[in-house]
């Protein structure tokens, strides 16, 4: 058996244009891929795109088109960019594709089966540039953002969940069991300090927007 070796950049949010830490990451990881490569390994590297979510939808309305066609611009222009660069990657993901989006309704529908993912309500302060939700403690005087310094807005409505909670021991756990799992051991020990503050479950689906991945059992979602 040939040894394996996997890959992947973050996947990319298109809502606006690329820039050098894009580029970075991207060199970055095919210069390891390419190295692992000469030393024999069977290397896979991922790039890609994530096409989803209310601030692509949000820039897309502001330049009068759909969002499917702004992310289908993104992705026509980062594919170039790559190619004048000479990155050797082995597949370009879109979460825009269908081969994504069956996968992420089946899965969704496994968790909820198994109770991973429950529905409940959400409130709290939410960012539309940095697509997340904070309490009152974490704003900024004024509820402002405390990542990018904009005005958040007090939002609740219905949510999908997912259990983290319910698997906290366990993670400890298995981070303790198997010490090479995360490293170095200063990232680790920050994984540990996080999560011993106690995991909070999180809102994984929206009702206010639809440029999303519909949950299959509830569409509104």
């Amino acid at each position: 058996m040939p040894k394996t070796f996997y890959i992947t950049t973050p996947i990319y949010y298109p809502s606006g244009k690329l820039h050098i830490g894009n580029s970075y990451t991207t060199i970055l990881c095919d210069t390891i891929q390419r190295y692992k490569k000469l030393k024999g390994y069977d290397t896979w590297y991922l790039t890609g795109m994530d096409e989803h979510g209310q601030k692509i939808e949000t820039v897309a309305k502001e330049k009068g088109i759909k969002p499917q066609v702004h992310v289908d611009q993104m992705a026509k222009d980062t594919k170039a960019l790559w190619e004048l660069l000479d990155i050797e990657y082995d597949d370009f993901i879109r979460t825009t594709e269908p081969r994504h989006e069956q996968v992420v309704e089946t899965i969704f529908e496994q968790l909820l089966k198994q109770e991973d993912i429950y529905l409940g309500h959400y409130e709290g302060y939410y960012c539309i540039h940095d697509e997340s939700f904070f309490t009152e403690t974490q704003l900024e005087e004024g509820h402002v953002c405390p990542d990018c310094g904009r005005k958040t807005k007090l939002v609740k409505e219905e949510s999908y969940f997912l259990k983290l909670s319910k698997y906290q021991d366990w993670l400890l756990q298995f981070i303790e069991d198997n010490p090479d799992f995360i490293t170095p051991e200063s990232r680790k020990n920050e994984v540990v300090s996080f999560i011993k503050q106690g995991l909070q479950d999180l809102s994984v689906s929206r009702t206010s927007f639809d440029w999303g991945v519909t949950v299959k059992s509830n569409p509104k979602h």
